[in-house]
Protein backbone atom coordinates (compact mmCIF):
# COMPACT_ATOMS: atom_id res chain seq x y z
CA UNK A 1 0.00 0.00 0.00
CA UNK A 2 1.00 3.63 -0.40
CA UNK A 3 1.50 5.60 2.75
CA UNK A 4 2.12 9.34 3.03
CA UNK A 5 5.73 10.23 3.75
CA UNK A 6 7.09 13.33 5.41
CA UNK A 7 10.25 13.61 3.35
CA UNK A 8 11.11 12.92 -0.27
CA UNK A 9 12.45 9.41 -0.86
CA UNK A 10 11.98 5.99 -2.32
CA UNK A 11 9.20 3.78 -0.99
CA UNK A 12 8.73 0.12 -1.93
CA UNK A 13 5.38 -1.40 -2.83
CA UNK A 14 5.25 -5.14 -1.93
CA UNK A 15 3.21 -7.83 -3.71
CA UNK A 16 -0.45 -7.36 -3.10
CA UNK A 17 -0.06 -3.63 -2.89
CA UNK A 18 -1.04 -0.99 -5.43
CA UNK A 19 0.39 -1.72 -8.89
CA UNK A 20 2.59 1.09 -10.16
CA UNK A 21 4.19 -0.36 -13.28
CA UNK A 22 1.99 -3.22 -14.44
CA UNK A 23 3.58 -5.63 -11.96
CA UNK A 24 2.80 -6.42 -8.36
CA UNK A 25 6.02 -4.88 -7.20
CA UNK A 26 7.64 -1.54 -7.83
CA UNK A 27 9.29 1.55 -6.54
CA UNK A 28 8.04 5.10 -6.66
CA UNK A 29 9.67 8.42 -5.91
CA UNK A 30 7.27 10.32 -3.71
CA UNK A 31 7.72 14.02 -3.09
CA UNK A 32 5.86 15.77 -0.31
CA UNK A 33 5.41 19.52 -0.07
CA UNK A 34 6.90 20.74 3.17
CA UNK A 35 4.88 23.52 4.77
CA UNK A 36 6.65 26.84 5.21
CA UNK A 37 5.69 28.70 8.39
CA UNK A 38 5.68 32.48 8.59
CA UNK A 39 8.51 34.05 10.62
CA UNK A 40 7.57 35.62 13.95
CA UNK A 41 9.20 39.03 14.33
CA UNK A 42 9.08 40.92 17.63
CA UNK A 43 10.33 44.43 18.37
CA UNK A 44 11.57 44.30 21.97
CA UNK A 45 12.78 47.91 21.92
CA UNK A 46 11.61 50.62 21.53
CA UNK A 47 8.33 50.15 23.35
CA UNK A 48 4.96 50.82 21.78
CA UNK A 49 3.76 54.45 22.15
CA UNK A 50 7.05 55.64 23.68
CA UNK A 51 7.69 59.38 23.45
CA UNK A 52 10.99 60.99 22.44
CA UNK A 53 12.36 64.40 21.54
CA UNK A 54 13.60 65.39 18.12
CA UNK A 55 17.12 64.21 17.22
CA UNK A 56 17.02 61.47 19.85
CA UNK A 57 18.99 58.30 19.17
CA UNK A 58 16.63 55.43 19.96
CA UNK A 59 18.06 51.92 20.50
CA UNK A 60 16.23 49.07 18.81
CA UNK A 61 16.30 45.36 19.61
CA UNK A 62 14.61 42.76 17.39
CA UNK A 63 13.96 39.06 17.91
CA UNK A 64 13.07 36.66 15.09
CA UNK A 65 11.81 33.09 15.31
CA UNK A 66 11.22 30.87 12.28
CA UNK A 67 10.24 27.19 12.33
CA UNK A 68 12.51 26.41 9.38
CA UNK A 69 15.35 28.95 9.73
CA UNK A 70 15.78 28.95 13.51
CA UNK A 71 16.04 31.55 16.27
CA UNK A 72 17.88 34.86 16.19
CA UNK A 73 18.77 34.52 19.88
CA UNK A 74 20.84 31.44 19.00
CA UNK A 75 22.48 33.17 16.01
CA UNK A 76 20.62 30.85 13.64
CA UNK A 77 19.17 33.84 11.80
CA UNK A 78 21.63 36.33 10.37
CA UNK A 79 21.38 39.83 11.78
CA UNK A 80 22.24 41.16 8.31
CA UNK A 81 18.96 39.76 6.95
CA UNK A 82 16.71 41.79 9.26
CA UNK A 83 15.43 45.09 7.87
CA UNK A 84 14.19 47.94 10.08
CA UNK A 85 12.17 50.71 8.46
CA UNK A 86 11.63 54.13 10.06
CA UNK A 87 8.72 56.11 8.61
CA UNK A 88 7.58 59.59 9.66
CA UNK A 89 3.89 60.52 9.93
CA UNK A 90 2.82 64.05 10.76
CA UNK A 91 -0.38 63.08 12.60
CA UNK A 92 -2.00 60.15 14.37
CA UNK A 93 -4.39 59.38 11.50
CA UNK A 94 -1.49 58.89 9.07
CA UNK A 95 0.35 56.80 11.66
CA UNK A 96 -2.69 54.57 12.20
CA UNK A 97 -2.99 54.04 8.43
CA UNK A 98 0.64 52.91 8.22
CA UNK A 99 0.09 50.48 11.09
CA UNK A 100 -2.72 48.79 9.16
CA UNK A 101 -0.43 47.99 6.21
CA UNK A 102 -0.14 44.31 5.34
CA UNK A 103 1.94 44.84 2.20
CA UNK A 104 5.06 47.01 2.17
CA UNK A 105 5.73 48.17 -1.41
CA UNK A 106 8.62 50.34 -0.25
CA UNK A 107 10.59 47.21 0.68
CA UNK A 108 10.28 45.43 -2.69
CA UNK A 109 13.78 44.72 -3.95
CA UNK A 110 15.46 44.89 -0.55
CA UNK A 111 15.33 41.15 0.20
CA UNK A 112 17.93 40.42 -2.45
CA UNK A 113 20.15 43.20 -1.14
CA UNK A 114 20.06 41.78 2.39
CA UNK A 115 21.26 38.33 1.36
CA UNK A 116 23.86 39.82 -0.97
CA UNK A 117 26.65 42.09 0.31
CA UNK A 118 25.08 45.46 -0.55
CA UNK A 119 24.74 46.75 3.01
CA UNK A 120 28.35 45.86 3.83
CA UNK A 121 29.49 48.84 1.75
CA UNK A 122 26.39 51.06 1.53
CA UNK A 123 23.88 52.59 3.94
CA UNK A 124 20.67 54.34 2.99
CA UNK A 125 21.44 57.88 4.19
CA UNK A 126 25.11 57.82 5.22
CA UNK A 127 28.33 57.04 3.40
CA UNK A 128 30.22 53.87 4.27
CA UNK A 129 32.90 52.35 2.03
CA UNK A 130 30.69 53.26 -0.90
CA UNK A 131 28.26 56.13 -1.47
CA UNK A 132 24.92 56.17 0.32
CA UNK A 133 21.92 54.96 -1.60
CA UNK A 134 20.48 58.45 -1.14
CA UNK A 135 23.49 60.00 -2.92
CA UNK A 136 23.12 57.46 -5.73
CA UNK A 137 19.45 58.31 -6.18
CA UNK A 138 20.25 62.03 -6.29
CA UNK A 139 22.88 61.56 -8.99
CA UNK A 140 20.75 59.19 -11.06
CA UNK A 141 17.08 60.19 -11.37
CA UNK A 142 14.59 57.36 -11.85
CA UNK A 143 14.63 56.75 -15.60
CA UNK A 144 14.79 53.56 -17.67
CA UNK A 145 18.23 54.61 -18.91
CA UNK A 146 19.58 55.00 -15.37
CA UNK A 147 18.05 51.70 -14.29
CA UNK A 148 19.88 50.01 -17.17
CA UNK A 149 23.11 51.84 -16.34
CA UNK A 150 23.12 51.01 -12.63
CA UNK A 151 22.11 47.41 -13.30
CA UNK A 152 25.22 47.08 -15.48
CA UNK A 153 27.38 48.76 -12.81
CA UNK A 154 26.23 46.25 -10.19
CA UNK A 155 26.64 43.16 -12.34
CA UNK A 156 29.86 44.13 -14.14
CA UNK A 157 31.43 46.45 -11.55
CA UNK A 158 32.74 49.98 -12.00
CA UNK A 159 35.65 52.23 -11.03
CA UNK A 160 36.23 55.96 -10.81
CA UNK A 161 32.58 56.99 -10.59
CA UNK A 162 32.65 57.83 -6.88
CA UNK A 163 36.32 58.68 -6.50
CA UNK A 164 38.70 55.86 -5.71
CA UNK A 165 36.00 53.43 -4.60
CA UNK A 166 35.71 50.25 -6.67
CA UNK A 167 32.37 48.59 -7.23
CA UNK A 168 33.04 44.82 -7.41
CA UNK A 169 31.33 42.61 -9.96
CA UNK A 170 28.25 40.60 -9.00
CA UNK A 171 27.80 37.99 -11.75
CA UNK A 172 25.91 35.75 -9.31
CA UNK A 173 22.97 38.17 -9.27
CA UNK A 174 20.34 37.69 -11.96
CA UNK A 175 19.42 40.78 -13.96
CA UNK A 176 15.72 40.84 -12.93
CA UNK A 177 16.72 40.81 -9.25
CA UNK A 178 19.29 43.56 -9.76
CA UNK A 179 16.75 45.72 -11.54
CA UNK A 180 14.42 45.39 -8.52
CA UNK A 181 17.27 46.56 -6.28
CA UNK A 182 18.04 49.56 -8.50
CA UNK A 183 14.40 50.62 -8.71
CA UNK A 184 14.11 50.48 -4.93
CA UNK A 185 17.22 52.65 -4.51
CA UNK A 186 16.04 55.28 -7.00
CA UNK A 187 12.42 55.32 -5.83
CA UNK A 188 12.66 55.41 -2.04
CA UNK A 189 16.04 56.31 -0.58
CA UNK A 190 15.83 60.10 -1.07
CA UNK A 191 12.53 60.37 0.86
CA UNK A 192 13.38 62.53 3.93
CA UNK A 193 10.63 60.84 5.95
CA UNK A 194 11.84 57.32 5.26
CA UNK A 195 14.96 55.52 6.41
CA UNK A 196 16.14 51.93 6.57
CA UNK A 197 18.57 50.08 8.82
CA UNK A 198 19.89 46.53 8.90
CA UNK A 199 20.37 44.35 11.96
CA UNK A 200 18.80 42.89 15.06
CA UNK A 201 20.16 45.73 17.17
CA UNK A 202 21.13 49.30 16.44
CA UNK A 203 20.07 52.91 16.79
CA UNK A 204 17.27 54.87 15.14
CA UNK A 205 17.95 58.62 14.66
CA UNK A 206 14.77 60.70 14.94
CA UNK A 207 16.21 63.50 12.85
CA UNK A 208 14.39 66.78 12.58
CA UNK A 209 14.33 68.44 9.18
CA UNK A 210 12.85 71.63 7.78
CA UNK A 211 9.86 69.62 6.62
CA UNK A 212 9.03 68.53 10.17
CA UNK A 213 8.95 71.63 12.32
CA UNK A 214 6.37 70.31 14.76
CA UNK A 215 5.84 66.99 16.49
CA UNK A 216 4.61 63.83 14.90
CA UNK A 217 5.04 60.10 14.88
CA UNK A 218 7.54 57.53 13.69
CA UNK A 219 6.46 54.04 12.70
CA UNK A 220 9.14 51.41 13.24
CA UNK A 221 8.70 48.28 11.12
CA UNK A 222 10.96 45.24 11.47
CA UNK A 223 10.90 42.67 8.65
CA UNK A 224 12.48 39.29 8.04
CA UNK A 225 12.05 37.21 4.87
CA UNK A 226 12.67 33.51 5.36
CA UNK A 227 14.52 31.13 3.02
CA UNK A 228 11.54 29.05 1.98
CA UNK A 229 11.74 25.27 2.38
CA UNK A 230 14.19 22.63 1.20
CA UNK A 231 11.89 21.53 -1.63
CA UNK A 232 10.76 25.07 -2.56
CA UNK A 233 13.37 27.68 -1.58
CA UNK A 234 11.66 30.34 -3.71
CA UNK A 235 8.44 30.17 -1.69
CA UNK A 236 9.49 32.78 0.84
CA UNK A 237 7.39 34.41 3.55
CA UNK A 238 8.02 37.76 5.21
CA UNK A 239 7.16 38.34 8.86
CA UNK A 240 6.93 41.78 10.44
CA UNK A 241 6.22 43.73 13.60
CA UNK A 242 5.50 47.42 14.13
CA UNK A 243 5.57 49.97 16.92
CA UNK A 244 4.62 53.64 16.85
CA UNK A 245 6.70 56.35 18.52
CA UNK A 246 5.69 59.89 19.33
CA UNK A 247 8.13 62.75 18.85
CA UNK A 248 7.79 66.28 20.20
Amino acid sequence: MLFPVLLSGWIEIPDGGQMLNGRGFGKAFVTSQTENHAPVVKILQPLQQATFTWNALVPFDIRVSDAEDGESKYQEIQSSEVLVKLKYAKNSAMAAAFLKQKIFPDTAGVAGMLVSNCFNCHAVKTKLAGPSFQDISRRYPFTDKNVDLLTAHIQKGSTGIWGKEVMPTHPELAEPEVRKMVKWILRYTDDPGLNFFVGLQGTLPLNKTEMYRHGGYFIVTALYTDHGTADDPEKKITGSDQVILRVK
